[in-house]
């Protein structure tokens, strides 16, 4: 068999040769996969699932003369996402040792029971080496977990380590679900997680904690960068919204690349051209195994250019199929590479020779600027849109310079077996051959010395936040097929993809201008362990969007000179910078407030800051579509200026008599609002009075003293922010088949969806209405929820709801009005998603809203991970927990060698002390001027009970030794 194969390929290079066309001259690692007919479909890993995958998928090595080799086979398992090292010497792969049948769990995807590693084999002696061991490390105070036991908490699947590849400094950077979280969404199966360890797999640390989505396929870029693919699904957004990002291999400075603006579409797999240009592919996911169309753009914008372009001014260059593809904020010089098929959830198009273009999938650099790839012939849709078969046909080819192609027949051959599915080819070449250097730049890895700035001393567990001005923005939806409501979504519409407000592009809370921007809200972001299985299973609270956001801060950011003018920034514009210091390796997020603290706009993606990082260089909402205003020409960004400190206490908008808001601290960490405790009792005291069953019909038809269960949520709640149906209360005039639909961000008639200056509830409490609209801006019923009401000519379509009656509770009622803190309670609760408690009336008491699913900050800055070259004298950590807090007698050091006069084993921290804001020293009695190797254990738990855990090997050499050596 492997003598036809090798016979069939050289056939193939011949036939290739003969056309003219240059194949191959470099030996290619590749996967072999199963192929099962025209008729049959086969599993390709993609975002929808990661981990699922035929078995039987081999790792082989085709050589330029057609013959090839077997390097790892797949047996019952398979092989994915082979990439080759920077000499040539080694390819890393990942292993799924068992995908047969009674291995998969078809409660949870198809995932495998058996998980997936890292190995790498040495292409010359065959060796193999194993990098990981399916290590798991949940959230120890969110569950009691142990995969082997039915009566504690399990994921009921393994655990994932895929997509490793080099990174200059002698690492790798991979992804994994080890920490055992779910995504938000529920879309895509698991939560992916950036990490980077050494090449033999120590010195594990996750860079990536705001990867709370999931991320895919890190590739190394030349300038350092890790590019990866992100699922972009915060808040309101699309549940199938990926996008490029880039990233610093210690985790700073991340940024976009080709940001998820596109409704449905997914950019996952891509590459660097020798050029350096960016490759990327997008397509439907699901639905096309991954096969979509390829751009290409350069990796800095031209000089003088913002790097993207805006929400309108795409340029035309746009891929052919249905409609084309419209990619707001898409970078500046992009240009598609297969203009004649597209990444749509149909069939390719039908080419000129009257077959289907077919779609590509695994783009890969090669020497010359070259572009391996794999292309399917026929539709490459797995529905009948209009046809599904024949199905894919992988194969591997060479896209010439990258250049776009004007067909099919523009591609080179390499290798196109039809009984398998060839995927994943990598040049076996060293990474000189494409990018004329050894390796990518070597960053300096999170220095956190302290010398950026004295806000954050040598050690610190914190980083800084902060922009120049919120007046620089584009955070507004970019195509709107129904203008009538300026620009934005519609209240309450029929149609479909009216607008992208709030789902793909734009977080517009109704009508404002600048003028009307007050203060930053910035948000805590939480992961979700998977409690699959075992006790306190599932998740035990609900919000919108489906994660525990809380308040760490809101911040005015106007600004007054003497006599109480505005101080401007450079631009004229009111300065409305600000910095922030916030716990390190904790996501967030920012909302835009008004003078009534509510939302206008929401970044509605996770961000991050590693320890000791300053991160002030965004210069705006989406002001990477213009020129950012230099943070150091604003007040905030002068010497002296200090940043709010988030650390230790919330800073919340508060009612100031007479001056509208100011603000109040709230010792501790991060604030919640939540239905039970805090919504509720108002409603108690203050609208049950009238709003009853006795009373009928109650005030606006809204009834708040049932609380009878409805679909698992109290009917309190869920007349008020979970009712879709419109099954209480007066209906919309919308009616979808027939039945009156509350749609877009509308959670019920009373509130929309993180928009509470949108809601009608928040309109009655403060007495007037908030949206930036009047009554007479679009029809309203004269009778409420009668479509037969409307003006006459008025569409349902166009119709929203009227600010009428008077301020709630009424004036003169024996109720007594609300106070403004009241108000501002009900403000942050819309805005935070409406979120509920349900673990209290399940049985699950202790294990939803507030539990704390989010480890404590644990950075290691002395000794530095491997080489040491200055003395050490102290072991220096920092620590800090954004909700729950630090359990300071957690606090573990131990080594595995003698260290400073102690034995291996003793528990460093009894010595210690805290030197600075979360900053906790060891002096070593006797300075360590040489070791070879030793290993440093420091683990830390929040008072939820999660522990973190850094391992970090590390060696001292003397700076005598060291002059030696470099002599």
């Amino acid at each position: 068999m492997r003598n036809f194969l090798a016979a069939a390929a050289s056939v193939i290079v011949l036939l290739t040769a003969l056309s003219g066309a240059k194949a191959a001259d470099y030996d290619i690692v590749y996967v072999r996969a199963p192929r099962f007919g025209d008729n049959q479909n086969s599993n390709w890993p993609e975002v929808f699932n990661p981990g699922v995958m035929d078995a039987g998928a081999d790792l082989m090595l085709l050589h330029p003369d057609g013959s090839e080799e077997l390097l790892v086979g797949g047996g019952r398992g398979s092989v994915t996402d082979p990439f080759v090292s920077f000499d040539a010497q080694w390819c890393y792969y990942s292993y799924f040792p068992n995908l047969q049948p009674d291995h998969l769990n078809a409660q949870r995807s198809g995932l495998s029971r058996d998980g997936a590693d890292i190995y790498r084999i040495n292409l010359k002696t065959r060796a193999v080496q194993r990098l990981t061991h399916q290590e798991f490390t949940p959230n120890t105070g969110a569950g009691n977990w142990d995969p082997r036991s039915s009566s504690r908490n399990s994921l009921g699947y393994g655990i994932l380590n895929l997509g490793a590849v080099p990174i200059a400094g002698g690492k790798i950077a991979f992804v994994s679900n080890r920490n055992g979280f779910i995504p938000p969404q529920g879309y895509t199966s698991v939560t992916m997680q950036l990490f980077v360890m050494d090449e033999d797999g120590q010195n594990v640390t996750a860079i990536g904690p705001m990867t709370l989505g999931s991320a895919l396929h890190p590739v190394p870029l030349r300038d350092g960068r890790i590019m990866f693919s992100s699922y972009e699904t915060q808040g309101l957004r699309d549940a199938r919204m990926w996008g490029i990002w880039a990233i610093r291999p210690d985790g700073r400075s991340w940024e976009p690349m080709m940001s998820a603006f596109e409704g449905a579409h997914t950019f996952h797999f891509s590459t660097q051209l020798s050029n350096q240009d960016i490759v990327v592919e997008d397509y439907y996911n699901a639905n096309n195994n991954g096969f979509g169309a390829l751009y290409r753009f350069p990796v800095k914008a031209p000089e003088n250019q913002p790097r993207f372009y805006g929400a309108v001014d795409v340029p035309a260059a746009r891929i052919g199929g249905r409609g084309g593809l419209w990619i707001p904020f898409s970078p500046r010089g992009i240009a598609s590479i297969t203009p004649f098929t597209h990444g749509n959830d149909d069939a390719a198009p039908v080419g000129a020779s009257g077959q289907r273009v077919g779609k590509f999938t695994h783009p890969s650099a090669a020497p010359g600027n070259d572009l391996l790839c794999v292309w399917t012939p026929g539709p490459a849709n797995n529905l009948k849109r209009p046809v599904a078969t024949p199905y894919y046909d992988g194969g591997l080819y060479i896209a010439p310079q990258g250049r776009a192609l004007n067909s099919p027949a523009d591609l080179i051959l390499i290798k196109n077996d039809p009984r398998y599915n060839e995927m994943w080819p990598r040049a076996v070449v060293p990474y000189k051959a494409i990018y004329g250097v050894d390796e990518p730049t070597a960053l300096p890895w999170l220095p956190n010395d302290g010398t950026l700035t004295p806000d954050l001393p040598s050690g610190t567990p914190y980083g800084i936040v902060g922009t120049s001005s919120f007046y620089k923005r584009e955070s507004f939806p970019g195509l709107v097929s129904d203008m009538s409501f300026d620009g934005l979504d519609a209240f309450n519409t029929s149609e479909n993809y009216q607008s992208g407000n709030w789902n793909w592009q734009g977080s517009e809370a109704g009508k404002y201008s600048n003028d009307d921007i007050f203060a930053v809200r910035i948000l805590t972001l939480e992961p979700t362990s998977h409690r699959s299985y075992g006790p306190h299973e599932g998740r035990h609270f609900v919000s919108h969007a489906n994660e525990r956001m809380r308040v760490l801060g809101e911040i005015p950011l106007r600004k007054s000179g003497p006599g109480g003018q505005p101080v401007l920034d450079p631009e004229g514009n009111p300065d409305t910078s600000f910095q922030a210091r916030i716990p390190a390796d904790t996501p967030f997020t920012f909302q835009m407030l008004d003078r009534n603290g509510m939302t206008l706009t929401m970044a509605q993606t996770w961000h991050q800051v590693r320890p000791g990082e300053v991160r002030t260089d965004c210069g705006g909402c989406h002001a990477h579509s213009q020129k950012p205003l230099d943070m150091s020409r604003t007040a905030a960004g002068q010497s002296g200026f200090r940043p709010v400190d988030l650390t230790k206490q919330a800073l919340l908008l508060a009612p100031a008599p007479g001056r509208g808001l100011g603000t109040k601290a709230i010792p501790g960490g991060a604030v919640d609002v939540e239905f039970y405790r805090d919504i509720r009792p108002i409603l108690q005291r203050s609208c049950v009075a009238c709003h009853n069953r006795t009373v009928s019909p109650a005030p606006g038809n809204l009834v708040l003293d049932d609380q009878t269960p409805s679909g698992g949520l109290p009917g309190d709640y869920a007349r008020l922010a979970s009712d879709s149906a419109a099954k209480w209360g007066y209906p919309p005039v919308l009616r979808i088949e027939g039945w009156p639909t509350w749609r877009q961000t509308n959670a019920s008639r009373y509130i929309r969806k993180f928009q509470s200056r949108r809601s009608l509830l928040v309109w009655k409490l403060f007495g007037r209405r908030l949206d930036g609209w009047t009554n007479a801006a679009h029809p309203t019923e004269s009778v409420p929820g009668d479509p037969t009401t409307l003006p006459k000519g008025a569409r349902p379509n166009d119709a929203d709801l009227d600010y009428t009656g008077s301020i709630m509770p009424p004036p003169g009622s024996s109720v007594p009005p609300l106070s403004g803190e009241d108000k501002l309670t009900f403000v942050r609760w819309i805005d935070l998603g409406c979120p509920i408690d349900i673990a209290r009336d399940n049985g699950n008491a202790g294990y939803g809203w507030f539990l704390d699913d989010l480890r404590p900050t644990l950075t290691v800055s002395r000794p530095r991970p491997n080489e040491n070259r200055e003395p050490l004298t102290e072991i220096r950590i920092g620590v800090a927990d954004s909700y729950s807090g630090i359990d300071v007698r957690s606090l573990s050091v131990t080594a595995d060698i003698a260290l400073g006069g102690r034995g291996p084993g003793f528990d460093f921290a009894k010595l210690g002390s805290f030197v600075g804001d979360g900053i906790f020293s060891i002096p070593l009695a006797s300075p360590v001027t040489k070791l070879d190797r030793g290993h440093l254990t420091v683990k830390v738990r929040d008072r939820q009970g999660n522990i973190t855990t850094q391992v970090v090997r590390f060696s001292v050499v003397s700076q005598s030794a060291v002059s030696s050596t470099r002599h």
